[in-house]
């Protein structure tokens, strides 16, 4: 059998339920590496800086470095889709990601974390479009349902970090968790090269510039996701110090956090069928609601255990279910593309959580926990939801949610 036609056959082998678990899972759990890896910093943050012997401002400082490499490089990521193969492109930046992560577990001085965490943000930057395009574009008619499984993957990612930190973390060290997630990555390397085809569609000429591919509902619905991306990036990089300084324990605030990600992995899957079956839009508009409920919440009291656990798992089942708008994103340009419009769209969430975790620092010192919880997470998920019910319908172009994936090879 010639090269052409291995796959070929790997490209029809996704439309069977066997065939898409074979070609979908090694590649959603990229995104494992990414979530558990931003969980491993993000809940461990407040313990580094601790041990390293900086202030807890560098927190955000290096959750914004973090943010600004991935804002740099989801354009590059989502073009290497449009351009060259996905495999190479995917173990690129699993390379990337493990090395740094690896790298973070033995930082001594803030300047290393901010390093560290810009060049992972960098591997997380480009792997982030390559997945999502690629999963979207294996079953165009089942297009979220397909790139749940990448939702699926980063919220067990986001769920089991904690525990690992927590587990083998001391009050001196924090190396053995990020060891773990370059391990992880290495041997997501070998499963990739193993089962994922480098080349699966044919490269057809698109009518549009890349330009053009910037249209006014991939703009609104990017807007949203800018604003999302300050009220994530916010309860990431300080959700575990706001539960310490009211009297959480490092055990108790662990459980809590990992809820997010428990959430998350529960509601991608069915957020994504639901989103294929009924109006996307409205979807999304459903998801922000429930993730304005949750921010409120969170900020509204004194934080109560039960109250903010709860709370947390709104918020990630608000977010597996809004992720949505990475369909929504690639069904409004034609298929050559998806990977473009999705990088762009990461791009500019990416700006919002460059400002989020470095603003929600700020304002902490300045009016504490509970005032900058209503100006730099609620009041931005407002916003996200107003933009959402903004956004003008869409047309979907060929190869759209209705479109069947067809037998193509990539030319070499």
């Amino acid at each position: 059998m010639s090269e052409s036609e291995k796959q070929i056959d790997v490209v029809e082998e996704a439309q069977t339920v066997g065939g898409a678990l074979k070609v979908i899972i090694p590649v959603a759990l990229g995104m494992f590496l990414v979530g558990f890896d931003a969980d491993l910093y993000f809940f461990g943050g407040t313990f580094i800086t601790t041990i390293i012997h900086v202030n807890a401002f560098y927190i955000g400082v290096a959750s914004s470095g973090f943010a600004a490499g991935i804002a740099i490089f989801s354009v590059i990521g989502g073009y290497i889709f449009d351009k060259i193969t996905t495999r190479n492109g995917i173990i690129i930046s699993l390379a990337i990601i493990s090395i740094f992560s690896t790298l973070t577990g033995f930082v001594t001085n803030q300047y290393e974390l901010v390093a560290y965490r810009f060049l992972v943000g960098f591997g997380t930057g480009m792997i982030q479009p390559e997945i999502i395009a690629f999963l979207g574009d294996i079953r165009p008619e089942r297009r979220q349902t397909v790139i749940a499984s990448e939702g699926i993957a980063f919220g067990l990612g986001l769920f089991v970090a904690p525990y690992i930190f927590s587990a083998y973390s001391t009050l001196a060290t924090f190396d053995i968790p990020f060891i773990i997630a370059g391990i992880s990555g290495l041997a997501l390397i070998v499963v990739v090269l193993a089962l994922v085809p480098s080349k699966y569609k044919a490269y057809k000429k698109p009518e549009k510039s890349i330009i053009e591919v910037i249209n006014k509902p991939l703009i609104f619905i990017s807007a949203s996701f800018l604003f999302f991306g300050i009220s994530y990036f916010a309860f990431e990089s300080y959700a575990t110090p706001y539960m310490e300084a009211y009297g959480f324990s490092k055990g108790a605030a662990a459980v809590a956090f990992s809820t997010f990600g428990l959430a998350l992995l529960i509601a991608t899957l069915p957020g994504g069928i639901i989103g294929d079956k009924f109006k996307r839009k409205l979807v999304i508009i459903a998801s922000a609601i429930i993730m304005v409920i949750a921010n409120v919440m969170m900020f509204i009291q004194t934080p109560i255990f039960l109250v903010i656990t709860l709370s947390i798992i709104l918020f990630g089942a608000g977010y597996g279910i809004y992720g949505n708008v990475s369909a929504f994103a690639q069904e409004t340009v034609e298929d050559q593309w998806r990977g473009s419009a999705v990088g762009f769209m990461f791009l500019i969430f990416n700006i919002g959580s460059l400002v989020g975790g470095t603003l929600m620092g700020a304002a902490i010192s300045l009016v504490g926990y509970r005032m900058a919880g209503l100006y730099v997470m609620i009041i931005p998920m407002i916003l996200s939801f107003i933009l959402i019910t903004l956004t003008p319908k869409i047309k979907i172009p060929s190869g759209g949610k209705s479109s069947k994936t067809k037998k193509v090879i990539e030319p070499e």
